[in-house]
């Protein structure tokens, strides 16, 4: 026999002794194959349980979550409410604004309206009284007042004041159409007031009474409304003035003229 062929039979006697396994080798093999199925076993269960209590947990936290959405949507939905109220309200008061504000245009729009009215019944007035005082005045352009003619008791008015307008202007006494006093009863001398027939003769006095009655205790001015005295009064300096300063003024309504041309009131 060849040594290749002893060779080869050696090689293979040896893998043929390695390949078989001892009784030792065996148990402990299946020893291990035992520990590692246990293993694996408890494992397998460790992981169920695990998963379990996961489910659990999960299960309680989805409960507290769901408790805590239904408390937020109960305060959503009383706040809802709430707001639904106040949207209510505030509509409410809208609606009441508006009629509110319709009542006030209308009454605003009636109080114009009446305002117009009164103005122009002030107007109205206004022109009345000036209308009033001009037909006052223009009666009264044909009289004059006598302030300081002594009076004396039963005395005939008429007869005394036709007798100065006689003998102190030369004017016949029939001029005179009635004269009376006026005022109450004291210490002086009551006010005269004539009325004469025609205006020229009242000229004719207005134009002689400074020369004609300067020794005189009484004297002589035009009978004004109350109105057109206040008047007078308040241009009697810029009259005084002018007197003063050798000028002829005349007064007129209100107005001081001096050669018909206007002059300016003092103060």
């Amino acid at each position: 026999m060849s040594s290749s062929g002893i060779q080869t039979r050696q090689q293979t006697g040896q893998s043929a002794k390695a390949k078989k396994p001892t009784a030792k080798s065996t148990e402990v093999a299946n020893t291990s194959v035992m520990e590692d199925t246990e293993h694996r076993g408890a494992e397998r269960v460790m992981s169920d349980t695990e998963f379990k209590a996961f489910v659990v947990r999960s299960f309680n936290a989805l409960n507290d979550k769901l408790d805590t959405y239904e408390s937020r949507l109960c305060r959503l939905e009383t706040e809802m409410s709430t707001i639904t109220e106040k949207h209510n309200d505030f509509e409410r008061a809208l609606q009441y604004q508006g009629q509110y504000v319709d009542d006030f245009q209308a009454i605003k729009q009636e109080n114009m309206s009446l305002k117009r009215n009164f103005n122009g019944q002030q107007e109205e007035v206004k022109i009345l009284k000036d209308k009033i005082e001009r037909m006052e005045q223009y009666s009264r352009s044909f009289n004059l007042r006598f302030v300081g003619v002594p009076e004396e008791k039963s005395e005939n008015t008429l007869e005394k004041i036709r007798d100065i307008v006689h003998k102190k202007f030369s004017l016949p006494k029939s001029c005179v159409e009635y004269a009376h006093r006026v005022g109450r009863i004291g210490d002086r001398p009551r006010h005269v007031i004539c009325k004469f027939f025609a205006r020229p003769d009242r000229r004719t006095i207005l134009e002689k009474k400074k020369t004609v009655l300067k020794d005189e205790p009484y004297y002589v001015t035009t009978d004004l409304t109350t109105n057109e005295l206040s008047l007078k009064k308040k241009a009697a300096p810029t009259l005084k003035r002018l007197y003063e300063e050798g000028k002829k003024p005349r007064y007129r309504s209100g107005k001081v003229y001096v050669d018909n041309i206007e002059q300016c009131l003092d103060g």
